[in-house]
């Protein structure tokens, strides 16, 4: 696997971290497997976490944020480990000839870690990034789900190119095995309402109030995510500042570290990133500073996974099966006696066989429908596997 993706890798010039602030015991910068392709021996056999950073920007309506992965390791290795993990800091995908080169190292890279089971750490770049890192999961056999927390849903409209404020559109016309796409924190003032009418018909969206309000309301989605990326654009200006466009309005710091420990927490979730950073406009490093808390609370919650398979035939989960008025079907629900956490169980035949999926879900479903009501979320996925 490291020869496969050496050719397509700078590694991290370590020399930069000699100052007082990456010396004291059991800081990030001292728990860090830093790759060099003299040394690749010395890596761990079993790698947890790979961090990748792209220094990419060209398709950026607002050029800056390839220098984003360097800003953000200067402030992520300053922090302390909160647990023992093997992680390896791979380096920067190196920038092709052209963007489209690029995007084939992306895809390539993230791929070639997946097939091993490594879980990625994105340091973006703009955000048009989303879509070869998209394509390395079209290289695979499986379905897979993108949760996006941005202000804007980012669709191309007539006559545009290819860009970062767009790049949604070419994933859904172009990925097959896109199986859910899900925005969390989208703005309504930054949006035609065909826009938010064709997302939430398609697709599923939480508008910034109702993904403010509680929390917790968020986990489901970014459970059921294998990708779950932060438009840094996401956050309330005066918490993220160095970003090309911010808004007055959006997640609060804290917030969005919450929503990146869901993340990390999430058995399925194998692509994290941040992106949209522009350190050119950025106040104090302050933007930088958070993205790398964010990325502190990702593998946090990495650390405390779980590895829960939901199953209706194992003793550590519950089944609960409700009767809902005005539909022939039942509508079951698996519960962990480990975690807590609550699914939905769809089952769907196919010409050789009945499947199970298990969709995401919170007790406050489970109430729901005990009180004679259908869940969106439950109805929406019915009808994509059944009707």
């Amino acid at each position: 696997m490291i020869k496969t993706i050496s050719d397509f890798i700078n590694p991290v010039k370590t020399d930069y971290y000699n100052l007082p602030d990456y010396k004291g015991k059991d800081l990030l910068f001292s728990e860090v497997n830093f790759y060099n392709p003299k040394k690749s021996e010395e890596l761990p056999k079993k790698i947890d976490i790979a961090i990748i950073g792209i220094s990419e920007d060209r398709n950026s309506s607002h050029p800056g944020s390839s220098y984003a992965p360097a800003e953000i390791r200067k402030e992520l290795y300053k922090l302390y480990a909160s647990s023992k993990i093997n992680i390896v800091d791979f380096g920067n995908i190196k920038n092709g000839k052209t963007v489209k080169d690029t995007y084939f190292a992306i895809t390539e890279v993230i791929y070639e870690l997946l097939k091993k089971e490594i879980i990625v750490i994105v340091l973006g770049g703009s955000k048009d990034l989303f879509f070869p890192i998209c394509n390395a999961y079209e290289k695979g056999s499986k379905n897979f789900s993108l949760c996006v927390a941005e202000p804007k849903f980012s669709l191309k409209q007539e006559g545009e190119v290819f860009n970062d404020t767009n790049y949604l559109t070419e994933i859904i016309e172009k990925n097959t095995k896109l199986f859910n796409y899900t925005n969390l924190g989208y703005q309504t003032y930054y949006n035609s309402s065909s826009s938010i009418n064709y997302i939430h018909q398609k697709y599923e969206a939480l508008r910034l109030g109702l993904s403010r309000t509680d929390l917790r309301v968020n986990e489901p989605y970014i459970r059921d995510a294998d990708i779950f990326g932060i438009d840094l654009a996401a956050i309330k200006k005066t918490d993220a500042p160095g970003v090309i466009p911010c808004s007055i309005h959006g997640y609060y710091g804290e917030e969005i570290c919450q929503l990146a420990k869901y993340a990390g927490l999430s058995d399925r979730t194998s692509v994290l990133g941040i992106f949209n950073l522009n350190p050119t406009v950025d106040i104090n490093n302050q933007t930088a500073e958070l993205s790398a808390q964010i990325i502190w609370h990702v593998i946090q919650g990495i650390a405390y996974r779980t590895n829960e398979i939901p199953c209706n035939t194992s003793d550590k989960f519950r089944r609960y099966i409700v009767k809902v008025s005005g539909i022939n079907q039942n509508i079951n629900f698996i519960k962990s006696l480990k975690t807590g956490r609550w699914w939905y169980e769809i089952i769907h035949k196919t010409k050789k066989e009945e499947k199970y999926k298990y969709i995401s879900c919170s007790f406050e479903d489970y109430i729901k429908a005990s009180g004679d009501e259908i869940p969106e979320r439950w109805w929406k996925f019915y009808k994509k596997l059944i009707l």
